[in-house]
């Protein structure tokens, strides 16, 4: 069992929720691997909608919502306060993209948006 802000999670098995071929493939993906946390990405999240979010609440899982497609710190503080509110948690895998073709990570970028989201009382993933 792992703790990660002082949640007990089962399995420390983390799954991304994009790039499924259906939904049928993502549910069996979740139930198959045992994982304890669906990230998710705000920005890409399309037309799934509610069927989506069945999904993952029917999962049990815990949901780790991401800045991904971020380029700023900026961005990524108001796409995590987005998804503060949107998936009812503080937890955010903050990602901030220094490098359009590499898809490097902005160090500094993501230095400033750490510090301001975790004084906001978000819990920080890298």
């Amino acid at each position: 069992m792992r703790k990660f802000y002082g949640v007990s999670l089962d399995s420390p098995l983390m799954l991304g929720t994009a790039q499924y071929p259906s939904p049928a493939v993502l549910e069996a993906a979740f139930r198959s691997s045992g994982a304890s946390v669906a990230t998710v990405s705000l920005r890409r999240e399309g037309g799934q909608g509610q069927a989506f979010w069945d999904i993952i609440r029917g999962l049990g899982v815990h949901v780790l919502p991401n800045t991904a497609g971020c380029y700023s710190a900026r961005e990524a503080i108001t796409t995590a306060q987005m998804a503060r509110e949107m998936f009812e948690t503080n937890w955010i895998k903050l990602e901030v993209i220094g490098h359009a073709d590499t898809l490097q990570p902005d160090p500094f970028g993501l230095l400033e948006a750490t510090e301001a989201l975790a004084a906001d009382g978000f819990e920080v993933f890298p």
